[in-house]
């Protein structure tokens, strides 16, 4: 494996991993925390939100940062991969798939979800509705999040293709 390819799978685990911190934190507080939280008052709540939010701060801060490093580093890296290689792609590959909208769409869904992630672990005066609601903007964020992972799954089955088994009488070859 060359030290490209190298680079090429810790980027992609680096968002696989970052998406997988942010998801899973957004899915234990909305059906998980919130439904235990019920049972207290709401001074102790208040309590228990802001000692969760000084220790899960950094955590969607560092998912959020090496969301967008990551993300634009694939990105550019696999449009130079196109553009490398237009005879295995096609000229018109991105615009007949539309992947750049595609991108386009995830990219600011995604900048959505990060104001919401960051509303959510905030204690800004500005963002305090979020909070006053936390139930409904953590399901928000979670379909928004969702939505993401989709877009993603779809971008990628654009040039991956689909899980074939091999023509008959082919031969499948591994490095």
């Amino acid at each position: 494996m060359d030290s490209s390819a190298v680079v090429t799978l810790l980027l992609r685990w680096a968002h696989v991993l970052a998406a997988v911190v942010a998801l899973g934190g957004l899915a234990f507080a909305r059906f998980g925390l919130l439904p235990a939280l019920a049972e207290f008052d709401a001074d102790a709540r208040e309590r228990i939100h802001d000692a969760i939010r000084r220790r899960w701060l950094p955590w969607v801060i560092g998912a959020i940062t090496l969301l967008l490093a990551s993300g634009l580093a694939n990105f550019l890296i696999f449009n130079a991969r196109v553009k490398a290689a237009p005879d295995f792609w096609g000229a018109t590959w991105m615009r007949d798939t539309s992947y750049h909208a595609l991108f386009g769409a995830k990219f600011l869904i995604a900048l959505v979800m990060f104001y919401f992630s960051s509303a959510l672990v905030g204690r800004g005066e500005g963002t305090q509705w979020v909070r006053n609601d936390r139930a409904k903007w953590l399901s928000v964020t979670l379909l928004l999040g969702l939505a993401v992972v989709l877009l993603s799954g779809w971008m990628r089955q654009l040039h991956t293709g689909p899980n074939q088994p091999p023509a008959a009488g082919s031969t499948v070859t591994t490095n």
